[in-house]
């Protein structure tokens, strides 16, 4: 497999959890469906440009979303290149870790009500002081999702 083939699995398990969750919340169709009126209007058979998707703001926002609830990867491997102490615990330099995304994107201290699909949350009012790397559905660093920029 190379890397054109590899986020095929991901972005088709992607959408689909986008979609179950857009379908379970009437409201979050209604302002998805408002947004792209504002952008399309009656024009149905206009193609999406790549100015249109810089407008879709409230789409962007389910989607992060999504991926925080259901992230493509579950985990993200690393080894730590020094000594770190984490709640008084010394992690020495070498040390195999493993970051459960999936549990690091249900923190409740980050994500009130970490369960509910809320997309507000990636409204930009919303993520204000929010860590970066509180959110990380692609990893992070130089050894993140080469496909990231592609999603």
């Amino acid at each position: 497999d190379t890397f054109m083939f590899k986020g095929h699995d991901t972005t088709a398990v992607g959408m689909s959890w986008a979609l179950y969750l857009i379908g379970q919340d009437p409201e979050v169709q209604k302002r998805c469906q408002e947004e792209l009126e504002a952008i399309f209007g009656d024009d149905r058979d206009r193609a999406l440009t790549t100015e249109d998707v810089k407008d879709l703001k409230y789409i962007e926002c389910v989607l992060k979303e999504s991926q925080r609830l259901y992230p493509s990867l579950p985990y993200i491997g690393r080894e730590s290149s020094c000594d770190v102490v984490v709640n008084g615990y010394t992690i020495p330099a070498g040390t195999n870790c493993m970051i459960f995304t999936y549990m690091l994107h249900r923190d409740e201290e980050v994500f009130p009500n970490p369960e509910k699909f809320d997309p507000d949350r990636f409204l930009p009012e919303n993520a204000v002081g929010r860590h970066p790397f509180a959110y990380v559905p692609f990893s992070a660093g130089p050894r993140n999702c080469i496909g990231q920029k592609f999603a």
